[in-house]
């Protein structure tokens, strides 16, 4: 729970979500996992340069299906098994990459993302394998510097393997300017 102060002085208390689950996506979801992206994607609306992102094409329900049925899509669902928010991923040779992270605009700022990288870790350990690692935005306050206080490191471009550095640039071609995208990678230790 976060009290905050209204310029009144009276404490606000904003709650969280409670009895939140992590679990494995359904195919019945893939469309509410793509509301869910198109409204976590508002957050974009407060920076000018990204703002064009809160209105962009969102991961299409194909590819959460597809993705769940490879057991590499999960939600965080609230105590009505409802989704708030998910993170889908694909392992890719001995890692598992993050294709894209989401929580739904009114949950945000409650531990979800944070909850669904740490089951995503979690996951590419039990399965041996070596890393997991993700392309997102360098200066974004919740990309970048969020995925470093939680263990990640920005790869340099002499450490990018060659599926993310075609990744990079496919990103670039379709309007993501590589000057303000970073790869990362996380080593899981088993």
């Amino acid at each position: 729970m976060v009290t905050q102060l209204p310029l009144d002085g009276a404490p606000l208390v904003k709650n969280g979500p409670t009895g939140v689950t992590t679990r494995l996506a359904r195919d019945d979801e893939a469309e509410t996992l793509c509301q869910i992206e198109r409204s976590a994607a508002q957050a974009f609306r407060l920076i000018e340069a990204f703002s064009w992102l809160s209105v962009g094409d969102v991961q299409s329900a194909e590819t959460h299906r597809r993705l769940t049925a490879a057991g590499t899509n999960w939600v965080a669902a609230d105590d009505g098994d409802r989704p708030l928010g998910f993170l889908s991923a694909e392992i890719v040779g001995s890692d598992l990459h993050i294709c894209e992270v989401s929580v739904g605009h009114l949950h945000q700022g409650f531990g979800l993302g944070r909850r669904l990288i740490e089951h995503a870790i979690e996951h590419a350990a039990a399965r041996g394998l070596e890393a997991v690692t993700l392309t997102t935005f360098r200066t974004i306050p919740w990309n970048c510097p969020f995925y470093e206080r939680l263990g990640f490191r920005i790869l340099e471009d002499g450490e990018l393997s060659p599926r993310l550095l075609e990744l990079m640039d496919r990103e670039d071609a379709d309007g993501l300017s590589r000057d303000t995208r970073c790869a990362m990678r996380l080593d899981v230790s088993a």
